[in-house]
């Protein structure tokens, strides 16, 4: 259980944050939903289940992407498995959280899964919603339930500000492990500063966040009429594209 300074400050009541809880993340080629490849992903619970994956995508990593989370094209292409087996292994893993009334946790989940739906279906395999027998999706995004409860705080957004706002600590941001521990604790802390957040069953939740992600997209569209903007959440509405001959 989380032992950060929101939660060891007393704070904190029971909710969905005391319950079961596993994490998602992954690390790309980039961050185009629709183009980019899973490199690297983890899959953590809080019982202390470990799931690490390195891919193979069968493209060129580019540069400005190693900067991010250091894996070459070359460590990716020697020690990286390939995408169809290690692609149905995480949503086979995922689909059955979803199965047991896990929620899932995901910082900016729009991101992870989106970029997972389309490598799903740009290499033949079944989405997560075939996967799950009819259970509902439940996913906690910490940055959409940042955002929410503190609308108005200025500063960065990211996994590590939002980590230290919360008094988190973050191991090794952009490793996709360290990520997913992060985003359980940050999860969790969260839950411990607000009660009325901490108390939603965890599909109210997942309902909650659609609303509040498509609010703020919706809000942001209007002051940016020359721009398109996708209010759809935790998957945006784009199909898989091929790999660019010319990198942009």
């Amino acid at each position: 259980m989380c032992s950060c300074s929101a939660c060891a400050g007393g704070r904190d009541h029971d909710g969905w944050h005391r319950r079961p809880l596993a994490a998602f993340d992954v690390e790309s080629t980039g961050v185009r939903h629709s183009i980019d490849r899973v490199v690297s992903a983890s899959v953590r619970d809080t019982a202390g289940n470990n799931m690490d994956f390195l891919i193979d995508p069968g493209v060129d990593i580019p540069v400005e992407a190693t900067a991010t989370h250091g894996i070459t094209t070359e460590h990716a292409r020697d020690n990286g498995r390939a995408p169809v087996e290690v692609l149905d292994a995480i949503a086979g893993t995922l689909a059955g959280y979803v199965r047991s009334g896990v929620p899932i946790v995901i910082y900016n989940a729009v991101y992870d899964l989106t970029l997972l739906s389309c490598e799903l279906l740009r290499h033949g395999l079944a989405p997560l919603a075939e996967r799950v027998n009819g259970h509902t999706l439940m996913i906690v995004d910490p940055l959409v339930l940042d955002r929410q409860v503190d609308r108005y705080r200025s500063g960065g957004r990211t996994l590590e500000a939002v980590c230290s706002f919360y008094g988190v600590t973050h191991p090794g941001p952009h490793r996709a492990d360290a990520d997913t521990q992060a985003c359980l604790d940050l999860a969790i802390a969260i839950a411990a500063r607000n009660r009325d957040v901490a108390a939603m069953p965890s599909v109210e939740l997942h309902a909650c966040q659609i609303d509040w992600y498509a609010e703020r997209v919706n809000y942001m569209a209007a002051r940016n009429p020359d721009r398109v903007f996708d209010p759809s959440w935790p998957i945006a509405r784009v199909t898989a594209e091929p790999w660019p001959q010319t990198q942009p």
